[in-house]
């Protein structure tokens, strides 16, 4: 076979690879766009719906979780973590839980210190210094990578509730001592919830 009848089959074959990159360009120019029924300028947009109505092409309603800013978060940052914020407190319910957090640092430091932070030596230290046993929760940190929170961290997570809209919420490790006052999470009470996805 001479080159000359090769020719065509290789022009044939180039043809046809050219074609399929500029086929699956096209197809991927269009992917996670909005085209709206008409463009700037009042312009039909051929690819809308002759008989779509011009609010079809508007935008929906923010999320009333959404960050006008969000920065380097994920979009639906704000609202993954709903569950984080706590609530408000009152004046008086505030200044009883910060007087609080001051009484449980102490005691938990020296916990800290001895090297007790398990659950089991926090939960009478706390009960000891007058928090009524309903009002106290007392468990495992939460896991920050096993879904299902069924790994052991060592330490203890704690909730005081305080009056009616108030908390001290903390924790100790072998590392740190937290105890802050805060209003209650809405899945978690007076214990800080785990970290969201």
């Amino acid at each position: 076979m001479s080159s000359r009848e090769r020719r065509p089959a290789v022009s044939a074959l180039t043809a046809a690879a050219a074609a399929t990159v500029l086929s699956a360009a096209l197809c991927l120019t269009g992917c996670g766009t909005h085209r709206p029924a008409a463009a700037a300028g009042g312009t039909p947009n051929p690819s809308a719906p002759a008989s779509a109505p011009a609010s079809a092409s508007a935008s929906p309603p923010p999320s009333p979780h959404a960050e006008p800013d969000r920065g380097d978060s994920a979009p639906h940052n704000a609202e993954n973590n709903v569950g984080r914020r706590p609530g408000e407190m009152t004046p008086a319910d505030k200044e009883a839980a910060v007087a609080g957090a001051a009484k449980v640092r102490p005691v938990l430091e020296k916990l800290r210190a001895e090297g007790r932070v398990d659950p089991d030596a926090v939960r009478p230290a706390l009960a000891a210094l007058g928090f009524p046993a309903a009002d106290l929760r007392v468990q495992e940190p939460w896991s920050r990578w096993n879904v299902d929170h069924s790994e052991k961290v060592p330490g203890t997570l704690y909730g005081i509730r305080i009056g009616g809209t108030a908390c001290v919420s903390g924790m100790v490790d072998a590392g740190q001592v937290w105890a802050e006052a805060t209003g209650p999470y809405p899945e978690t009470g007076c214990v800080a919830p785990p970290v969201a996805h």
